[in-house]
C-alpha cells in the first residue's frame, strides 16, 4: 500500500528519524534522513520529496547553509524550512534564511510539541505552493480581487466557502460577488475553486506521486472527489493535466479565466 503523503528530508541528521519529527508528522508519512550535502542533494534530485528540514547547528551546519542557497535556484517545488536555537541563532542567521527563501522556521526549543512541528510543515508546504504560483498570477490579478485569491491560496488545503473568506477579510459576502463580477471574474466560490487546484497543480508536478497524495494533502475527501473537481473546472483528468505541465497549464486556465469574455462585466446595483 502506498502512502498517502511525500518524503519528507532531515538534513544534517543520523539515519534514524528522530522521535520529535516522527510525532510531528502527519502518519504514514515517510521521513529520509541525509548526514551530508551531498546525500540530500541526491535526495532532492530524485524528485519525490516535498519538505526539506535543513538544521543549522548540527555538525553539518556550514554544508547546510549550502543547500538553503540552492534550494530556491534548483529545487523550487520543495518547501524548506530552517530549525534553529533560541539560544544560539543570531540576528545575521535569521536575515540569511529570510534572504534564501526558508518557507518556515523551527526553534530547537519548540520540537517537543508536535503540534508547532506539524504547524511549521504545513505553513512551509502552503507558502512554497502561493510562492510558486502568486509570481505567475500576481500582475495579471485585478487590485479588486487580489484578497480573494491571495485568502484562496493560503487556505487551500481545506475545503473553503464564501462566508469564511468574507469572514476573513471583514467584507460581506455580497461585497465579494461585488469584487469579482465588477472584474469580470467568475463567482467567489468558483474562484477559491480554482485556487484550491492552482496548489494541487503544483504538486502534480511529482510524477511519481500518486493522485491519492495530491487528495489527502489537500484534504479532498478522497481521490475521486479531486478527480471530479478538476474534470468540473477543466475538463481534464490529472493524467491530461500533467501531460500538458500540470502548474504551467492550471496557471494558464486560470488567467483564461481573469480575462475570459465569457464572464461580463456584471451591472451591479447595491441595495
Amino acid at each position: 500500500m502506498r502512502p498517502k503523503f511525500a518524503p519528507i528530508l532531515l538534513v544534517g541528521h543520523e539515519s534514524t528519524p528522530p522521535a520529535w519529527l516522527v510525532n510531528g508528522a502527519p502518519v504514514g508519512t515517510p521521513i529520509l534522513c541525509a548526514t551530508d550535502l551531498a546525500g540530500a542533494r541526491d535526495l532532492l534530485e530524485r524528485g519525490r520529496v516535498r519538505i526539506a528540514i535543513c538544521e543549522l547547528h548540527v555538525a553539518s551546519g556550514d554544508g547546510t547553509r549550502t543547500l538553503l542557497e540552492e534550494a530556491a535556484a534548483f529545487f523550487p517545488s520543495v518547501a524548506i524550512i530552517g530549525v534553529a536555537s533560541r539560544q544560539r541563532v543570531n540576528p545575521d542567521e535569521l536575515l540569511h534564511m529570510a534572504r534564501t527563501g526558508v518557507h518556515a522556521l523551527l526553534f530547537e526549543e519548540d520540537r517537543r510539541f508536535p503540534l508547532l512541528v506539524r504547524s511549521a510543515l504545513a505553513e512551509a508546504a502552503t507558502r512554497c505552493r502561493n510562492t510558486r504560483v502568486w509570481s505567475e498570477l500576481a500582475e495579471m490579478t485585478p487590485d479588486r480581487v487580489r484578497p480573494i485569491v491571495a485568502y484562496g491560496l493560503t487556505n487551500a488545503n481545506e475545503p473553503m466557502t464564501v462566508d469564511a473568506a468574507a469572514r476573513a477579510l471583514g467584507l460581506h459576502r455580497k461585497t465579494l460577488a461585488e469584487r469579482c463580477a465588477l472584474s469580470g471574474m467568475p463567482s467567489p466560490q468558483q474562484v477559491l475553486g480554482w485556487c484550491r487546484l492552482l496548489a494541487a497543480a503544483v504538486l502534480l508536478e511529482d510524477r511519481g506521486r500518486p493522485v491519492e497524495h495530491v487528495a489527502a494533502e489537500l484534504n479532498f475527501p478522497s481521490g475521486a472527489a479531486f478527480r471530479n473537481m478538476l474534470k468540473r473546472y477543466t475538463g481534464l483528468t490529472p493524467a491530461a493535466l500533467r501531460t500538458r505541465g500540470s502548474s504551467a497549464e492550471m496557471i494558464r486556465r486560470f488567467r483564461l479565466v481573469m480575462t475570459d469574455s465569457r464572464w461580463p462585466h456584471a451591472e451591479i446595483r447595491v441595495i
